[in-house]
């Protein structure tokens, strides 16, 4: 397999971001379900960076401000010291860096967020067999997601990033 091209500006990075917090977002609503925490500002903020993304969201300002919504329901998020609440925080970390990664141009978590994967990985090592698959299965989801973003410059971001978050249906940890 060959290395994934590198992510260069902020549109590609926020998709990335997005990408992640999409596909994972089934552990999200797992964890709020079971905390009996409510994921509307969640919710609301992905629908938001969906719809920039797209094209279809101009406002800057209208982002702001499901960000900030968005960031005061996070500092409520209720903590525990197990995976399920990690992997959650996970999701929380990627759509608040995809944001980020629109409202500050230079903002490139990226590392950050493959990092805390990995480590994630590496927790679930203990628990599983298929560890070895799922990393396999992200490596090959990041690849597919530098082709479908290498050319991309500004929204809208092209219509293939999107069609292949559609046919991505089980998270990077298996739900």
């Amino acid at each position: 397999m060959t290395a994934a091209a590198p992510l260069t500006n902020s549109i590609q990075r926020a998709a990335w971001c997005a990408a992640v917090a999409r596909i994972n977002r089934s552990h999200l609503t797992f964890w709020c379900e079971h905390q009996n925490y409510q994921d509307q500002p969640f919710v609301k903020l992905s629908n938001k960076l969906d719809a920039y993304l797209k094209g279809e969201l101009k406002s800057l300002a209208n982002l702001e401000r499901f960000h900030a919504a968005f960031a005061e329901w996070r500092n409520d998020f209720p903590e525990d010291d197990n995976l399920a609440y990690r992997i959650a925080e996970l999701v929380c970390s990627a759509l608040y860096s995809g944001v980020e990664a629109i409202l500050d141009p230079e903002c490139d978590d990226i590392p950050l967020l493959n990092g805390n994967i990995q480590d994630l990985y590496q927790e679930m090592a203990s628990l599983s067999d298929h560890t070895d698959d799922m990393r396999q299965y992200w490596s090959d989801i990041q690849s597919a997601l530098s082709d479908v973003l290498a050319e991309q410059q500004s929204t809208p971001v092209n219509r293939d990033y999107f069609d292949l978050l559609k046919q991505i249906d089980t998270s990077l940890f298996g739900m």
